[in-house]
């Protein structure tokens, strides 16, 4: 039986499966889809290139000369709309044309001297310092996916240069592997997580492999590739680079003459492949042909996908029987070049003499890079960025009188969750006490070591005893050459001061790692920790590098009886949406220009926003020319600016979602975002007029909106809610209108809705499973 074969140019797989890489990211990775940044990306990139062409060729060139000038723009024009990230529609549109000149300009021997999209990438982020690149966008849950999707280009198209891919591939991760587990001594879901996200495997098999821009010889890609390789995990795992694989490819371009001139080969040029419909028969290709090359690929990309992606600071210690629990925490950052402030304020349970905490630091702290500050700077930050409740009610269509809407802010009682990351270091058998300083309530040491055990031992010698579990986490740390900031109660310091509670401590240091070590923290902790995030930019938002950063759903209108129940709603709001978008994530809460200039910094305000005094105590440095607590921080004119970006992430995780401490990279993302969500109280009166019957048909609809909503974020439905106390107002809406009313009839909705969907789904499968057997009989 002979298979049904099908001729195309193999640059439509790539274009396809970017295209689902695209809609991927959109529908199921929940990205804020930029629409006008898509369609300028790829509608500029066509343009540019078809004027370029026709002038080139002295005519109009016809669209069914599409493979000569559209194809290969097209593939850059998908990867600008992937990888690029701006808030304005102009860098689009520089980006699309660099990318398009730069394959005229920067030519050698017929070649592109540059990866078109990755010179348009980098240079557009060079000139603007308006464009950014995300590569914790696509998490690691999504291995799977790429894995396959990447295996089928390499079996349907007949992809030649999948030894470039390996190439790399394999350096890349033996060189991982070889730093975290070999010599840090991180578990395999540490470097797991590192191999299988989507980011790497796109670069892989997308870019890299472009053959225009790589040698021609199959030696010189393999040297070329393992080049790029090496260099960029030196800069990421010893300079604490982000999208190192990129500036490499652009940097590393110029050498691919320099490699065709010493190995000669044949130029490539694009020819059809043959795609056929018979799975029998594409299985015994794949079999029984390039066994070696394929075989090779699929064991390595099975052994990737075979995994699934399975800070604050320290650990609470204790002198007593190790009882302390670091179950939620809230940490400020502060960062601007490489200057860090962390300021920790931890919800600790415990007797406070018996208190301790463990925190690695890069560097050996100074007695003026430590202070304590107040906790309300917590308190303030919290009730101003928290998640927001906004009343607003309608007016009756039937009352004469001119009715303004009102809007009132409601305090909702989100119970706060915070938790901090914490990152470890190694430590010796002998333990060095670096530093010894009394700072406020507290007695502070720097400690040094060389091995885990060494730091065990001095802790428990010491009356410390360190929680179960956290031995093993130090050892990675302490090779990292990290110190450890030990911390415990000062009782005589503490008497004097009023209270039962520990004051927050803030710390300055300078370090390339924009990190919270949050692995440290887990050893104590009961199940899932929650963490506040509070940073403080020049720039813009702050997101995660090696976790997605989403934002939460925000603006959506929810039932009346929500006001009454906000902190339970938002609870199971924020539980649903974590369970479903896989935890191994952080959720923004909230997104602000707060500097002293801007005097709108929320829509609507729950509470009165930082002050100058605020930000100053926060940590935020360059706001007051005058402000000499940190001595190392220069103070130059230079230094000092108005702008100050606050960022608001939420962070839940556990040992299993979170296999690496939490990365984070500053960026100039200044979009403005709160969550907020809406109830509106409906108009009370008579409704006998036209409009009053039009507006109660209208609320009935709206009213059922609501509910569908609450089901859709928080996953329960009308039922599942405690709504004894109802709005007085509902009483004065018509039965059909009642939330109770409404109830069952969503319900019974949801259910029909869910049979279409299957009913459906069964009739495309019955449908496609006949038209593959009367394909089979044709054939």
């Amino acid at each position: 039986m002979r298979p049904t074969k099908l001729s195309l140019d193999p640059r439509w797989f790539q274009v396809i499966f970017q295209a689902i890489f695209l809609s991927y990211g959109i529908f199921f990775l929940s990205w804020n889809a930029d629409w006008l940044h898509y369609i300028i990306s790829i509608g500029g990139c066509l343009m540019f290139q078809y004027s370029a062409d026709s002038i080139k060729a002295k005519r109009f060139l016809r669209i069914n000369e599409f493979d000569r000038w559209g194809f290969s723009v097209l593939i850059s024009a998908m990867s600008l709309c992937l990888l690029l990230k701006t808030n304005y529609w102009y860098i689009s549109l520089l980006a699309a044309f660099l990318t398009v000149t730069s394959k005229y300009i920067f030519r050698f021997n017929h070649k592109h001297l540059f990866n078109p999209s990755a010179f348009g990438i980098i240079a557009v982020m060079l000139l603007t310092k308006e464009a950014w690149l995300s590569p914790g966008q696509w998490g690691s849950n999504t291995v799977i996916f790429f894995g396959v999707i990447t295996l089928g280009t390499i079996v349907v198209t007949r992809v030649q240069k999948l030894d470039i891919s390996l190439a790399f591939l394999l350096t890349f991760i033996g060189l991982l592997y070889w730093r975290q587990v070999y010599v840090l001594g991180w578990p395999m879901d540490h470097f797991l997580h590192s191999i299988s996200t989507g980011s790497l495997l796109l670069f892989t098999f997308f870019m890299i492999s472009d053959p225009r821009t790589s040698p021609n010889h199959p030696v010189a890609r393999i040297l070329w590739a393992m080049l790029i390789a090496v260099v960029a995990f030196y800069l990421a795992a010893f300079k604490w680079k982000y999208n190192t694989v990129i500036w490499v490819l652009v940097a590393a371009a110029p050498l691919v003459p320099l490699l065709d001139a010493v190995f000669k080969s044949k130029e490539f040029k694009w020819t059809t492949t043959t795609l056929s419909f018979n799975l029998i028969y594409k299985l015994k290709q794949i079999v029984m042909k390039p066994i070696l090359k394929k075989g090779a690929a699929a064991i390595i990309l099975m052994a990737m996908i075979s995994h699934e992606a399975a800070a604050f600071c320290g650990f609470y210690v204790s002198k007593a029987d190790g009882t302390l629990k670091n179950k939620t925490s809230q940490v400020i950052i502060v960062r601007d070049g490489n200057r860090n402030v962390i300021t920790m304020y931890n919800d600790f349970k415990g007797n406070l003499k018996d208190f301790a905490m463990v925190v690695p630091v890069p560097v050996v702290l100074q007695k003026k890079d430590i202070k304590v500050v107040e906790q309300s700077i917590f308190n303030t930050l919290n009730e101003y960025s928290k998640p927001r409740l906004v009343e607003y009610y309608d007016q009756n269509p039937c009352d004469q009188r001119e009715y303004y809407k009102s809007m009132r802010d409601s305090q909702g009682a989100m119970s706060e969750v915070v938790v901090t990351a914490n990152g470890i270091k190694k430590k010796q058998e002998t333990v060095k006490i670096e530093a010894r300083y009394l700072v406020g309530e507290y007695d502070i040491l720097i400690l040094s070591a060389k091995e885990s055990t060494g730091l065990k031992t001095w802790l428990d010698e010491n009356g410390y005893k360190i929680p179960d579990g956290a031995e093993e986490v130090l050892e990675p740390y302490i090779k990292s050459n990290l110190k450890f900031f030990v911390v415990k109660v000062n009782e005589a310091e503490k008497k004097k001061l009023p209270g039962n509670f520990l004051r927050p401590i803030q710390i300055s240091f300078s370090s390339p790692k924009f990190m919270l070590p949050i692995r440290l923290g887990m050893a104590n902790a009961d199940g899932d920790q929650d963490m506040i995030v509070y940073a403080f930019t020049k720039k813009g938002r702050i997101e995660a590098t090696n976790y997605r950063t989403i934002s939460l759903p925000t603006g959506k209108n929810v039932p009346l009886f929500v006001k009454n129940n906000f902190g339970n709603f938002y609870a199971n709001l924020f539980q649903h949406q974590w369970d479903k978008e896989g935890k191994a994530l952080a959720m923004l809460e909230y997104a602000w220009d707060v500097s002293p200039k801007n005097y709108v910094k929320c829509d609507p305000c729950v509470a009165t926003a930082p002050s100058t005094q605020d930000l100053v105590q926060a940590g935020v440095w360059w706001i007051n020319r005058d402000w000499n607590d940190y001595g190392d921080v220069d103070q130059q004119e230079e230094d000092y600016s108005d702008k100050v970006y606050f960022t608001r992430l939420h962070v839940r995780y556990n040992r299993k979602s979170f296999p690496q401490d939490l990365m984070f990279q500053v960026t100039p993302n200044i979009e403005n975002y709160q969550a907020r969500y809406v109830i509106t109280h409906p108009a009370t009166g008579d409704f006998a007029c036209d409009a009053g019957k039009k507006y109660l048909k209208e609320l009935k609809q709206r009213r059922a909106d609501e509910m569908e909503m609450l089901t859709y974020l928080t996953g329960k439905n009308y039922s599942d809610w405690d709504v004894v106390i109802e709005e007085p107002e509902e009483k004065y809406i018509p039965v059909e209108a009642k939330y109770a009313t409404l109830a069952p009839l969503i319900n019974d909705k949801s259910k029909r809705d869910k049979g279409v969907l299957y009913a459906t789904i069964g009739i495309v499968g019955l449908i496609s499973l006949a038209g593959f057997r009367r394909k089979g009989k044709s054939s």
